[in-house]
């Protein structure tokens, strides 16, 4: 799908949101809140009306593309003498290709306040995951076109920081938000219980559903593996989504809060049986192949999530034992990974009794590895996704998420 960069404000997206959200807990009848726990349907609420990570432009990967277009006299400056306005003239097209990681549809939402497109010089536009920046080289001069690149590559990182800057806090005040939407919507109907017991004939009952389910947090998910290469390409290649991926990190992430909170679950249990756990978490919510102990490449992999013959996703499960083993654990996931794969997990179970440390040396450990390229999202303290290239290729980029489970009576 194609966008048009900075083509409405940031607060158009946050209006809409915020009525999304209010319009959800209004819904529910009042006997909802009575019998589910107010925490879970608000945690379903914040998963829920969380963004997408924010794009990030590439720029340090630009690529270019020079051809020749036509145009007409009449578009010419007023400085040309054209004594014909409807003759065309032959001229260099100059496009600058920024590729863009994250989610392309946030690009077309400007700064609430004060936007203009002042210092954008060329004409912009996204096609698939890429920006292209276009210039037609009017005066013949390369330098020109590469000065105006770079103000309006100035300008456009300006707009933004900005709008990353409203993002950023919008997802700050989401969490009061809800909070204190659903502490609203109670106040209500305890105001209105209060009214209907002030008589002192029985009030009708509605007739509702004896009980109620809060909305399913994690939900079974179609993963849909998409094909490489333009739409006109024919390929076998896949690879899968970036929300698919979160979604499956997900699952493994409420296993392992579910541990944390439950130790009975994981108590005197060894590695693989801990894996078959997670296997057995993911397996029912996800319509594809999963799988323990898959070969692939270099040996076995934990986990793997495949469609056809092609891996979607592969994880390694392992056992806390110091920073040496975390890149060890690294070198051999990423010795796993081929070409083809593109996103895959580590999940850490920490038998520390203090977990902070162990936080804090696979931060280090990870920028310290020789294939790392940057840190991509801090999802939370035990959970961060990382940019890695492949063993065999610096050019080639991997998706590599490490989660670390806190298993203090493992």
């Amino acid at each position: 799908m194609n966008y048009k960069i900075f083509s409405e404000p940031f607060r158009n997206l946050i209006t809409a949101q915020v009525r999304k959200i209010i319009a959800e807990i209004d819904s529910q009848p009042d006997e909802y809140f009575d019998s589910v726990p107010i925490e879970e349907f608000s945690k379903y609420l914040k998963s829920k009306y969380t963004l997408d990570e924010f794009p990030t432009l590439i720029w340090e990967e630009i690529e270019m593309k020079i051809g020749e277009t036509e145009i007409y006299g009449r578009d010419f400056p007023s400085t040309f003498d054209v004594s014909n306005p409807s003759e065309k003239f032959k001229r260099k097209l100059v496009v600058y290709h920024i590729p863009i990681y994250g989610n392309v549809g946030l690009l077309r939402f400007s700064p609430t306040n004060g936007y203009s497109t002042s210092g954008i010089y060329g004409k912009l536009a996204i096609r698939n995951d890429t920006l292209d920046v276009s210039f037609i080289d009017i005066y013949n001069q390369p330098e020109k076109v590469d000065s105006d690149f770079d103000r309006t590559k100035n300008a456009i990182a300006g707009k933004l920081n900005v709008v990353r800057g409203e993002y950023e806090y919008y997802h700050k005040e989401l969490p009061k938000f809800i909070d204190g939407e659903i502490k609203k919507r109670i106040q209500k109907i305890n105001h209105t219980n209060d009214y209907k017991s002030k008589f002192k004939y029985p009030i009708r009952k509605k007739e509702v559903p004896t009980a109620f389910e809060s909305p399913r947090i994690v939900k079974k998910k179609k993963i849909s593996p998409k094909p490489v290469g333009a739409s006109n390409t024919v390929t076998n290649q896949r690879f899968i989504t970036d929300e698919d991926y979160m979604h499956i990190l997900g699952l493994l992430q409420d296993c392992g809060n579910n541990w944390e909170h439950h130790p009975e679950l994981y108590k005197g249990k060894g590695e693989e049986t801990l894996r078959d756990q997670l296997i057995f978490v993911l397996a029912p919510n996800i319509e594809g192949v999963v799988a323990g102990e898959a070969y692939n490449k270099k040996g076995k992999t934990d986990i793997s999530i495949k469609h056809e013959s092609t891996n979607l996703f592969i994880g390694e499960c392992k056992i806390w034992k110091g920073p040496k083993g975390f890149l060890e654990t690294i070198d051999q996931i990423l010795g796993y990974l081929t070409w083809r794969d593109s996103k895959a997990a580590i999940m850490m179970f920490v038998p520390n009794q203090i977990i902070s440390g162990v936080r804090k040396a696979t931060e280090e450990s990870a920028k310290g590895h020789p294939n790392f390229v940057r840190v991509l999202d801090v999802i939370n303290e035990g959970w961060t996704n990382y940019r890695f290239h492949i063993e065999s290729d610096p050019r080639t980029y991997v998706t590599l998420a490490v989660q670390l489970y806190h298993l203090p009576e493992l």
